[in-house]
């Protein structure tokens, strides 16, 4: 929802929409940070490096 939809339903005394649509926007922006946060968490956690020693081992045993 966009900040001139909350706007608009304040300026219209409809209060709930107004509130539910605040709620939606806050919530958007939350969880889109939220997934952000996890990827960065992720890839510090799992460097790239790991991931090549990875594929090594793989080639390795597979030759085996």
């Amino acid at each position: 929802m966009d900040t001139r939809a909350i706007i608009d339903y304040a300026m219209n005394d409809d209060a709930k929409a107004m509130r539910d649509a605040l709620y939606a926007s806050i919530h958007d922006r939350v969880n889109a940070h939220i997934q952000a946060q996890k990827v960065n968490v992720a890839q510090s956690l799992f460097p790239e490096e790991l991931d090549d020693e990875v594929e090594s081992e793989e080639e390795y045993s597979q030759e085996e």
